[in-house]
């Protein structure tokens, strides 16, 4: 049978020209793409005045990313998609844009060809196409310290923190490795820098007697300068008595909102704000247990009995926490992590953007940590698996639960920044009964609810109270007698209580949930 389709499902989908990786730009024939291709983060048409220096920034920009795709200059076409072509160039100037201005931007990688084509007067010409690499491992910058990288169809300069976090991104610069400027042992809690070392030597199974400095230094969390033990920002991270005296935002701000959407002024819906500092490994601890705390649990009814089940599971949204706790900038030093639970999903942000060449598409199952001597550290404490066995077990545990999958995505506000998000599906659940209200009716009456009755009494636990309006919004049916009648009858049965002022048709009254003596 053939897809029928309407008229919105057509508009939403990408033509195969949004579709074409930036390879397969470069190697296409048809004059016509470079013509009608609309400029975008893969793609640039440039006119054959184009001098040296300008070409330039395009390496930087593509090079830099943050596509890991690269880009391609189709150059001898206008703006405007007329081809004028390059044949007008004097050999020198044909040679100068073939080499894409390389000698203001020596880092910069990439090749060229040429492609026949038809100019605007209809001779035969052709234009020049270069196909520009992104760099993975070092700051693509000119020769006077410019950088730039590629956003949407603009080549944007970057700052001074901007480049210095992308090079630590790339692995140029060792951020973890930098001196904390902390004093040792003044600064640093050397009674948990002592049970670390002694589970190293535990986990190596050493009898041999080291100095706690020593350890440190094989764990790369410090060096010696001058014959003078200096701890770097990872050790900082882990043990320094005040990590927030270095880093403000190593901390964890947790959110919970009533309803599926972030309100403020008048309608501000934060029911819980609470903001959780100290070293990595006490962020860690306890957040997690605030999370523990929040997240609810559901009675699921299922072959003949009930099972308690978590609204997400623990280790799905432990690893996302963990995750973020490691995996982050830690070069942005004021942001915190954010996790933010909402009626339908949980969500964790954290500062700084997708690793070089990783994107939502690839990042379960790839490997590229930020942070490489922490994340070996907390690994000895057994918190962390490698990067891709995390975002793989969060995969699994999700579908196990029969959730929808993990949702990855990098937004820029002012900062780069990556976001996960695990749904759930509580309104669907036609089968389990919030925890809380299990024990708040009884088993009897737990078993007696139908899949619709169910629906009703979490919605009651959710929001603590339920009109017939609420009922026909989450309800099967689209009769509002119908949702009035259900109410009634889960009243008559003892499972709510009807709240009204003894007016008639109270537009205030409602139904909550009765509990046992």
């Amino acid at each position: 049978m053939y897809e029928q389709l309407d008229l919105l499902d057509l508009l939403e989908r990408p033509s195969i020209q949004e579709l074409f990786k930036a390879d397969q730009i470069y190697e296409s024939d048809d004059p016509k793409l470079f013509a009608t291709l609309v400029e975008d983060a893969r793609f640039d048409r440039k006119s054959a005045k184009i001098d040296a220096r300008s070409l330039a920034k395009y390496l930087s920009a593509f090079g830099n990313g943050p596509s890991p795709d690269g880009g391609v200059l189709a150059i001898g076409v206008e703006k405007d998609g007329i081809i004028t072509g390059c044949k007008i160039l004097s050999q020198d100037r044909l040679s100068e844009i073939e080499t894409c201005g390389v000698n203001y931007c020596p880092d910069g990688r990439f090749h060229s060809r040429r492609l026949e084509v038809k100019n605007d007067k209809g001779e035969v010409d052709f234009i020049v196409l270069i196909r520009v690499e992104f760099v993975d491992n070092r700051l693509v910058q000119l020769t006077n310290g410019e950088a730039y990288e590629r956003l949407g169809d603009q080549c944007v300069r970057l700052t001074d923190d901007k480049k210095q976090e992308l090079k630590i991104d790339k692995g140029e610069r060792s951020f973890e490795q930098e001196p904390s400027g902390l004093v040792y042992p003044e600064d640093f809690d050397t009674q948990r820098i002592r049970r670390f070392c002694d589970l190293i030597k535990k986990n190596v199974a050493s009898q041999a007697e080291h100095p706690d400095e020593a350890i440190l230094i094989a764990a790369h969390l410090a060096t010696t300068r001058k014959g003078v033990f200096v701890a770097n920002n990872a050790c900082a991270l882990l043990f320094a008595k005040d990590p927030q005296s270095v880093f403000p935002g190593s901390s964890v701000h947790f959110l919970k909102y009533e309803g599926k959407e972030a309100r403020s002024g008048k309608d501000y819906n934060v029911i819980k704000d609470r903001l959780i500092s100290g070293d990595v490994m006490r962020v860690i601890k306890e957040a997690a247990e605030l999370i523990d705390n929040t997240v609810r649990e559901f009675t699921e009814y299922r072959d003949g009995k009930f099972h308690v089940v978590p609204e997400y599971p623990r280790d799905a949204w432990y690893e996302m926490l963990v995750n973020a706790v490691v995996h982050r900038s830690y070069h942005i030093r004021n942001a915190p992590i954010f996790v933010r639970m909402f009626d339908d999903r949980l969500e964790v942000e954290s500062p700084g953007g997708f690793m070089p060449q990783i994107t939502p598409d690839n990042i379960v199952g790839t490997h590229r940590p930020r942070n490489r001597f922490l994340m070996l550290v907390l690994r000895e404490y057994g918190e962390v698996r490698c990067i891709s066995e995390g975002t793989r077990r969060i995969v699994a545990e999700m579908q196990a639960a029969s959730l929808p999958p993990p949702e990855f995505r990098q937004e820029r506000d002012g900062m780069l920044r990556v976001i996960c998000t695990l749904r759930n599906n509580v309104t669907n659940r036609s089968n389990v009964l919030d925890s809380e209200a299990y024990e708040a009716i009884g088993e009897a009456l737990a078993f007696s609810l139908d899949s619709e009755e169910r629906k009703i009494v979490n919605y009651v636990m959710e929001h603590g109270k339920i009109n017939t309006s609420d009922a026909l919004r989450i309800m099967t049916t689209t009769r509002w007698h119908n949702a009035k009648r259900a109410l009634e009858d889960l009243e008559k049965r003892g499972v709510f209580r009807f709240v009204t002022s003894g007016r008639s048709r109270d537009p205030h009254s409602y139904y909550e949930l009765r509990k046992r003596e």
